[in-house]
């Protein structure tokens, strides 16, 4: 739609000004209000073709932005405006019928662009475009979900494992975890990471942990950079990796280093809960900026057996043992 008139209600008046400035921009013919009252009259003689509402704006009794500016006007469609951690709000105004939302401060606003420019479509055109979106969603994880989630089966499979003079045992019930395990030349260096089943970036996520190792893991047997070494050091690069793709999914990573010259366990924890040294340790959920390990030395007895948990749920259950020289 060209030139369209849009209603802007909203009592903050700097984000007013920043508001029409780029609506102004894209072409729009924009009608301020700071109160409810004002915004009814405007909507009243100009009839706009979309309204942005402030859903933190003032009225009268228990009622909400957007019913009692509905009592007065129904046909244009709603865009509910809210400050983060007010989504409760935003989730009642959607099942009230808002057309959509946005949250301030606004961060990306060729975003903001196209969500209003789709709320201005006929109808009919609203629905030609979310079929069209279904479809491509739909044809790529036909491409590329059925191949990722075959590989996160055979590398996530539970079970037991022979490496050396180590025998490892990991069981667990859910498919949203993860465990690998390499020799560094008489030490075993265990992984042991847990992933948001309901996020959408997840299954990216998992395969992208499934393979940070494999880099370091070369150089490492090439004699090269010792990174394996420290598990802190590598919990910090998986994070680095994370951080760097912009997957806004979290991750809770546990690394030990099982020391076959002593009754010791050298830990670096992300995230993973199970017992008291690992609270002492824990840095707390992969995949943001300001991420560092701390180091974590633990006398222990062999076979070990560990019982992890994540923040999500999962659970998985550790046994190692080594057998005797």
């Amino acid at each position: 739609m060209r030139n369209p008139c849009i209603l802007l209600l909203d009592d903050d008046a700097l984000f007013r000004r920043q508001m029409l400035a780029y609506l102004e921009l894209w072409g729009a013919r924009v009608l301020e209000a700071d109160t409810l009252e004002q915004g009814v009259q405007l909507a009243a003689r100009w009839w706009p073709d979309l309204v942005l509402g402030n859903l933190g704006l003032p009225v009268n009794g228990q009622a909400s932005l957007l019913t009692e500016f509905r009592r007065h006007h129904v046909l244009a469609p709603f865009v509910a405006i809210s400050s983060e951690g007010k989504m409760a709000e935003v989730a009642a105004a959607l099942q009230a019928g808002a057309v959509d939302y946005l949250v301030k401060p606004v961060q990306d606003w060729s975003s903001v662009k196209r969500r209003l420019a789709a709320c201005l479509l006929p109808v009919s055109q609203q629905a030609q475009r979310e079929l069209a979106e279904f479809e491509s969603h739909l044809a790529f994880y036909r491409r590329q979900d059925m191949a990722a989630s075959r590989l996160l089966r055979d590398l996530g499979a539970s079970g037991e494992l022979q490496l050396g003079s180590w025998h490892l045992s990991c069981h667990y019930r859910t498919p949203w975890v993860l465990t690998q395990s390499v020799r560094l030349e008489q030490d075993l260096l265990l992984l042991a990471a847990e992933f948001d089943p309901l996020h959408q970036d997840t299954p990216m996520l998992m395969l992208l942990v499934a393979f940070l190792l494999h880099e370091p893991l070369r150089q490492y047997q090439r004699r090269g950079n010792r990174l394996l070494e420290s598990p802190a050091r590598t919990l910090e690069y998986f994070n680095q990796r994370l951080f760097e793709t912009e997957l806004n999914a979290g991750v809770n990573l546990l690394l030990l280093r099982l020391r076959a010259d002593s009754n010791t366990l050298e830990v670096a924890n992300g995230g993973m809960t199970g017992c008291d040294w690992l609270a002492c340790c824990n840095a707390g959920p992969l995949g943001r900026g300001d991420f560092t390990a701390s180091p974590w030395y633990q006398p222990c007895r062999f076979p070990l057996q560990l019982s992890l948990s994540g923040s999500h749920g999962g659970r998985i259950e550790l046994t190692a043992r080594r057998a005797p020289y």
